[in-house]
């Protein structure tokens, strides 16, 4: 039976060499520190105690393949399974695979009796919240005060936070929005109880807590967010709750990922892009997290993508407790309008996915003349909307309009498409786009998860109630197609 031991089987053969004593120092001959069983050094501690020059204690690299077993050094099923996972509690080894599915990742790991646990972090040494954390709590924006101020609309609705950090997430927005654009009155909204919580993360342990530092001036309350340092990647939706409703939500983007980073961006017909889908754990062509997330057309909020690269079956998301979750599908035609659509429906309803069975395809409203065709692109400015799904200093890309195709990728070649990872379109500097396929704007359904891909882009078709979005599957390349716009489609955005 392989066991755990062989792991250490170096080590124990200085002891098994040396039976007259219990406590051995390698690389020379002098007495261990007390606490030590075994110390490897090759000189005595000098001025800054240092005792070695040479080089240090290398582990084994070995492969995990599941934080919950043992494997591939025990399997499962051998006699004796329970009794090994006792007696290895403290093994550790270097891991070297990368399974986002089941999040693992390169690094140092320790096996606690149940599980395997991540110890090693790395340091960010930049500015933003991506990357190794700290005991900093640190703004994700520069603080608004007056709720009144049209800046507060520009507040981002996302946030790349690193794992092991702790943020403030300013409220102003919720209530700005409601009082700025849905004529809600700022007194009944502060008289109400503030509260909040964490709609779904997607993964166990992503986010390790949520909580309220409620102001006395409640517009200037903020949500204290802290990831798990054990790096673990992933998304999550937190939402600030009105006597119990929902008045805005945010999509943290939990990523050491930094989109500043130029080598992170790709420059493509007067854009600069992000060289990932929003929401993508890490860039592994045909992996699951390479994928990202799914929008409505005009909405901030997120669902998750497929559990897989090929299926179209629901990933599980999780409450802040680890208990499964759900998103929720439902015909925006039985829903009553409110001033005649359903912007107020959907910022209450976050998790709520409304598909439409009306022939006109828009979540929004199925009255002609309600439509919105600036919900990603303000009027008259096309600046950044407040509904924008993008972080801090990105957007969804507007039509580009110095030329007759208006697309973002008007010049894209028709590269190899690959089923299950979509197409790497480097050869135009445009990056890997996967193909994360949609969800139905008829039912909800995830559709065509490795078979296609739709990537939104914040022009519409004014006259319909299309929008415009980049097309790839096998043999096509459309930059300029059309599609309903309560179908989910996946965000690249790019530079403001």
């Amino acid at each position: 039976m392989k066991t755990c031991t062989k792991l250490i089987t170096v080590l124990l053969i200085f002891f098994i060499s040396i039976p007259t004593t219990s406590q051995v120092t390698i690389g020379m001959g002098e007495t261990p520190a007390k606490t030590a069983l075994l110390q490897l050094k090759d000189q005595s501690a000098d001025e800054n105690n240092i005792t070695s020059k040479t080089g240090g204690f290398l582990l084994p690299r070995v492969g995990l393949v599941n934080l919950k077993t043992l494997q591939p050094f025990v399997e499962t099923s051998e006699a004796g399974y329970a009794d090994e996972k006792k007696s290895s509690v403290g093994l550790f080894v270097y891991n070297i695979n990368r399974l986002e599915s089941d999040s693992i990742y390169p690094g140092l790991y320790y096996w606690d009796g149940e599980q395997w646990d991540m110890i090693s972090t790395r340091i960010n040494q930049g500015n933003n919240n991506s990357g190794a954390g700290n005991d900093t709590i640190r703004e994700v924006e520069p603080p608004l005060i007056d709720v009144e101020d049209p800046k507060t609309l520009n507040l981002s609705n996302c946030y790349i936070v690193g794992y092991g950090k702790t943020v403030d997430i300013p409220i102003i927005k919720a209530f700005a929005v409601w009082i700025q654009r849905l004529d809600a009155d700022l007194h009944s909204l502060e008289s109400g109880t503030l509260s909040v919580e964490l709609l779904w993360q997607d993964r166990p342990d992503l986010i390790k807590s949520v909580s309220l530092e409620e102001n006395s001036v409640k517009t200037k309350s903020r949500i204290r967010l802290s990831t798990n340092d054990q790096h673990f990647t992933g998304n999550a939706v937190i939402a600030i709750k009105i006597n119990g409703t929902i008045y805005w939500s945010w999509h943290i983007w939990v990523t050491d990922f930094n989109p500043d980073d130029a080598t992170h961006q790709k420059n493509y017909n007067g854009y600069v892009f992000m060289d990932r889908n929003l929401g993508v754990t890490f860039i592994n062509e045909g992996a699951v997290g390479s994928k990202g997330l799914h929008y409505q057309w005009g909405r901030k909020d997120p669902f998750p993508n497929s559990s897989s690269t090929t299926g179209n079956s629901e990933k599980d998301i999780y409450r802040i407790d680890n208990s499964l979750t759900g998103i929720s599908k439902t015909d925006i035609m039985g829903v009553p309008l409110v001033n005649n659509n359903h912007m107020e429906t959907a910022i209450n309803n976050p998790n709520n996915f409304y598909y439409t069975s009306s022939s006109q395809g828009d979540w929004y409203s199925n009255v002609a003349t309600e439509k919105d065709d600036y919900l990603w692109d303000e009027v008259g400015t096309h600046q950044k909307t407040p509904y924008d799904p993008c972080p801090p200093g990105w957007r969804v890309p507007k039509a580009n309009t110095s030329s007759s195709n208006p697309s973002p990728w008007d010049g894209l070649p028709s590269e190899n498409f690959v089923a299950g990872t979509g197409i790497d379109f480097s050869s135009a500097n445009a990056g890997y786009y996967p193909a994360a396929g949609y969800r139905s704007g008829t039912n909800g359904q995830l559709t065509d998860i490795g078979h296609t891909g739709y990537v939104w882009y914040g022009s519409v078709l004014s006259v319909e109630y299309y929008a415009f979005k980049l097309l790839f599957a096998p043999y096509n390349t459309a930059t300029n197609d059309r599609a309903f716009r309560a179908v989910g489609a996946s965000v690249r955005c790019v530079k403001e």
